[in-house]
Formats: structure tokens, C-alpha cells, sequence
């Protein structure tokens, strides 16, 4: 009898599904024309609400056309339409809270404008073509080729002082030169090159019929020339005395504070450690400081065999393993903590995930303490799964956590 009664209710919903649906008073009185009805005369229908940050973001922005939502924002329907969001005024034709094409009366200039309310440009069209443009932050910006120009005259915009109105003027290109040369402080039609005054006479500059020889000596070691070009020559010689300088090279056994010494024959690279710089020596070391590698790293593998993976360890594996009966606060020393709750409840808390993307953390509740004395690991910030914390009640049992750098997810338990 009950799968009887399950398949009719199958039935039942298929029948309605397919068939005009009314929602409210008079649900048998259903329009013709309509495949959804609403009534009533107490209830409206209420549409999602939705942040404006969420409408570039998947799925909404790849919506069909013809889909209708809430925007909180900006307090304000919006419509899917061309494949874009367009809100939908609330101002019937002919407010005064809407520009009209055919002209618009009773404006106050203290509270009505033609322009944008954030950090936004205002652009003006012809033929789906930009040709003037107010930027954001005010500036005034023309489309080449906007403005036509003749062959020896441009076309200028200035600015009236008195009024303030922007004005298109026609000049001269040569008066538009004079003009920037005079804006500049370039008006000496006379030019004049010189030697600075605390340069000798090594460099020398020599001026005829418009021609200026600038003479730059060359140092040729002389001991009277104070500057100049080196020769080939003094080149070739200098050259030849780097090339014929042969230092001997070595790998120190102890330590330098510089990881590196010179002396007057030889250049030693010295084996750094815990708190000097250096080279890698084939003997044990010790290194300090944080060290990062670009590519692969692989621990135990044969001489000339590739890792397969970024990080391969060809062995065993340590990491640190910590034992509290107390509340405890994960650091990044830790790798496993072994919780102790015999003797009563114990909070584990976990750093930050705040630049940490990527860590891992185990957690084991030991001991005797029964589901009467829980392990709670409790995060600093953000969420564990979408919660605000993770409880472990039986003894021995264990959760693997891992963030992304904002809030952590169990990886295995």
C-alpha cells in the first residue's frame, strides 16, 4: 500500500509540473495567457536580493536574457538584457528625475546633473564611436582625429579665465610653437655651448660657421691629461694584464664570517653553516635562515635520477610530534600534537590561516578521558569546514587539517 500511495503523489506532481500553476486566493480562477499566476491582495513577490559585486561573477554573468533580480546596492531592479544587467528605473517617462531627448523643465542646478556619482568617466558618442571623455578625476580628453585639423594650422582648446567656458580656437602651427617655446621659458633664439667651468681644457669646444666640434682627449697615461676616452691601445694593454692575472681557487674547510676570502694569489669560497654564509661542501652541514627552492627537491635518490614530483623522499620521514594534557596553541614547530584528555576537556587552537596557505595540521585526542572529555580545536580566524570549530569525543581518534590561507578543511580523519 505505501509504494501504491508513493507513485500516485509521483503522479500527482508530475500532472502539476506540467500544467498552469497559481500561487494565492482563487487558485482554481487561473488567466488564460499566463503559466505562473499570482494573487493576492496582503502578499507581493519576493525576488532574490543580491549583492551588485556578485553580478560579474559566474553564474550571473553568463545569465539568459530576460531574468529579473533584487539589487541591494543600489536599491533597484535589474534585468538581464543584451547579454548585460540594466537596471530598471523606477521614473516614469516625463519625471523630472529623468533626462528627457526632447528637453527638460524645472531643474535646480544645485541638485540635478548630467554625470556620474563615483570615480567614473563620463563619455560622450557618435556612431558607437568615443569622442569626448571627462575622466574620473576630471580631466578633459578628445578623440584623435576629432577635432579636424588643416595643413599649417591646429585646432586648441582654452579655457575663458573670466567664465570658465571651454573654447575651440584656430592658429597658426608656427604661432602654437612660439606659443609652447614661450610656455617653456624658450625664448633666446641665440644658443650657446660652453665648457663648465670645472672642467679643464682637456675638453674643448670649437665652433665655425654654424658647426660645433665638441674635442674629447684620450687618456693614454700620459700623467698630464687629467681626463678622456681610453685608446685602444691602453685598452688592449689593460686587457691583456686581466687576461695573463691568473689567482688560484679553492673550497676552504673552515668557516668565514664573509663566506668568502681573497688573498693576493687565490680566491677561497668557505663552507657556510648555522650563522656564516657560503658554499655546500660535501660534508655535514648545518644552514641558518629560511631557504627556498624554485624547482624540485629530492632527499635519498640515486646520483642523476629526477624527482617525480616537486618534493620525492626516497626513505623515511620525520616530522615533529607533540604530547599536551592542556590547552594548547598549534605553532610552526608542530606537525602532530597528541592531545591528552584524560583528566578533563582540552582546547587546541590553531594559528591564524592568514598567509600560512598550504599548512597542515594532525590532531589525535589520546588517553582515558571518555566523550565526557572532549578535544576542541578551535581556529583564530576563519572557519573548519564552515564552522567555527571541530570537536573529537572518542579517544584515539584523529582529524588532518589544512588551509587555504583563509580558513582550514579537513583533508583526512
Amino acid at each position: 500500500m505505501k509504494n501504491i500511495a508513493f507513485a500516485v503523489l509521483l503522479l500527482l506532481f508530475s500532472s502539476i509540473a506540467s500544467a498552469q500553476l497559481k500561487v494565492g486566493s482563487n487558485p482554481s480562477q487561473i488567466n488564460k495567457s499566463s503559466i505562473l499566476e499570482l494573487e493576492s491582495d496582503r502578499q507581493g513577490l519576493l525576488l532574490p536580493r543580491i549583492p551588485g559585486a556578485n553580478l560579474t561573477t559566474s553564474p550571473l554573468n553568463t545569465a539568459p536574457d530576460g531574468m529579473i533580480i533584487y539589487v541591494t546596492d543600489s536599491t533597484s531592479l535589474f534585468v538581464r538584457k543584451n547579454n548585460l544587467w540594466q537596471r530598471m528605473s523606477a521614473d516614469s517617462v516625463g519625471n523630472s528625475s529623468n533626462w528627457n531627448t526632447k528637453g527638460n523643465a524645472g531643474l535646480d542646478s544645485a541638485i540635478n546633473f548630467l554625470g556620474t556619482l563615483n570615480q567614473q568617466p563620463l563619455i560622450f558618442k557618435t556612431n558607437n564611436a568615443e569622442r569626448l571623455r571627462v575622466t574620473g578625476s576630471g580631466s578633459l580628453t578628445v578623440a584623435p582625429g576629432t577635432i579636424g585639423t588643416g595643413t599649417d594650422q591646429v585646432q586648441v582648446l582654452v579655457i575663458d579665465p573670466a567664465t570658465g567656458t571651454l573654447l575651440q580656437r584656430t592658429m597658426a602651427a608656427s604661432a602654437f610653437s612660439n606659443a609652447i617655446v614661450s610656455l617653456n621659458g624658450l625664448r633666446d633664439s641665440v644658443q650657446t655651448f660652453r665648457i663648465d667651468s670645472a672642467v679643464t681644457t682637456d675638453v674643448a669646444i670649437n665652433s665655425a660657421a654654424g658647426v660645433h666640434t665638441f674635442n674629447v682627449p684620450t687618456q693614454n697615461g700620459n700623467g698630464t691629461t687629467s681626463r678622456g676616452l681610453l685608446s685602444l691601445s691602453d685598452w688592449t694593454r689593460f686587457d691583456s694584464a686581466a687576461r695573463f692575472r691568473i689567482l688560484k681557487t679553492g673550497f676552504a674547510t673552515l668557516t668565514n664570517a664573509n663566506g668568502i676570502s681573497i688573498a693576493s694569489d687565490s680566491i677561497k669560497l668557505h663552507p657556510a653553516d648555522a650563522t656564516n654564509p657560503g658554499g655546500v661542501s660535501v660534508v655535514t652541514q648545518t644552514f641558518g635562515g629560511a631557504k627556498n627552492f624554485r624547482d624540485s627537491l629530492t632527499v635519498g635518490l640515486a646520483q642523476g635520477t629526477a624527482a617525480n614530483s616537486t618534493f620525492q623522499v626516497n626513505g623515511s620521514m620525520a616530522t615533529n610530534i607533540t604530547n599536551t594534557a592542556a590547552n594548547y596553541t598549534a605553532t610552526a614547530g608542530d606537525n602532530t600534537i597528541l592531545a591528552n584528555a584524560s583528566t578533563g576537556a582540552i582546547t587546541i587552537t590553531l594559528p591564524s590561516p592568514s598567509g600560512l596557505n598550504g599548512r597542515m595540521y594532525t590532531i589525535k585526542k589520546i588517553g582515558t578521558g571518555g566523550i565526557d572529555n572532549a578535544v576542541t580545536i578551535s581556529p583564530t580566524s576563519g572557519s573548519i569546514d564552515g564552522g567555527t570549530n571541530y570537536i573529537i569525543y572518542n579517544d584515539w581518534t584523529f582529524v588532518t587539517l589544512q588551509t587555504d590561507g583563509t580558513n582550514w578543511y579537513v583533508i583526512k580523519k
